[in-house]
């Protein structure tokens, strides 16, 4: 692994107060979500700023070590980060691609490149490499995975396919058996989102995704259509939270510390990628 290395990092905490509005609030109120998150202090929450090579942000994931490990979208490299330094190692797994989302399971990391196939890296020297490609069909996309530690297997959200006005797909990866499942593992209807939010207009189009620790609850975040879904374990939707545009640009990746502390990071947008932590207060 090649020598620790360290980004430019700022944190700071964002008075409510100072951010413009989502969409539907009073202009003077700052929110992040619309309805606010059961269990999260908006006004707690931190602002991370990263520049260099992790500008792409594409996925994240909270390590057992306090580090979370980050994609970047366009090299095939997996970063350790610090996040309260910033120092960082990198292990580099592939060359160009369109890499969107990583898990650690087990003893390996898996990061999902948006065609469905599936890199796994031992998470030790010498960084054993191999790969599977989804084989389901032509002009689906994706850009969100998760663990379902209860059924020991990965889960793969749809993007895009070609039903995608109607519904989202999820696919599940097996392991064990390096196998996908041919069948979608659930399905989620656009009208079930539309109702939810009351905007049949609205376009929901998942780019990351993670389990609550504590909740034990799917989050889906939707960088297209500034959304946040909070769903059980099947893919049924209870609850649906618009994403404020300006604190949250284009967000890409989300993951939770073992306390439920949420981080949703944003691609860089003129010069600088953030990552956004929320403190979980209800525990």
């Amino acid at each position: 692994m090649p020598p620790m290395r360290s980004l430019s990092v700022v944190v700071s905490y964002l008075m409510v107060l100072a951010l413009p509005a989502i969409v539907g609030c009073t202009a003077t109120s700052g929110r992040s979500f619309l309805p606010p998150v059961p269990g999260y202090n908006e006004k707690q929450k931190q602002l991370m700023v990263f520049d260099g090579e992790l500008l792409e942000i594409s996925g994240m994931y909270f390590l057992p070590d306090g580090r979370i490990a980050m994609n970047n979208d366009e090299e095939g490299k997996i970063f350790l980060v610090n996040m309260q330094t910033g120092a960082f190692e990198s292990i580099e797994f592939e060359g160009k691609g369109d890499f969107e989302d990583l898990v650690l399971f087990g003893d390996s990391y898996y990061i999902l490149e948006s065609n469905g196939k599936i890199y796994k890296v031992g998470a030790q020297p010498p960084h054993t490499k191999s790969h599977v490609k989804f084989e389901g069909g032509k002009k689906i996309e994706f850009e969100s995975m998760y663990v379902d530690a209860a059924a020991k297997k990965l889960v793969i959200i749809t993007k895009d396919h070609r039903n995608s006005g109607k519904e989202i797909l999820a696919y599940s990866y097996d392991p064990a058996t390096n196998t996908f499942s041919t069948e979608p593992y659930y399905r989620i209807s656009m009208a079930t989102i539309f109702s939810r939010i009351q905007d049949n207009a609205i376009t929901c189009k998942p780019s990351a995704a993670a389990v609550h620790p504590i909740e034990h609850k799917l989050y889906i975040v939707a960088s297209i259509g500034k959304a946040l879904l909070k769903c059980s374990m099947q893919g049924k939707v209870e609850q649906v939270y618009q994403l404020n545009p300006t604190q949250f640009p284009q967000p890409e990746g989300i993951t939770f510390a073992p306390n439920g502390d949420m981080y949703i990071s944003n691609e860089g947008v003129q010069g600088k990628a953030t990552v956004l932590k929320f403190p979980y207060v209800h525990r």
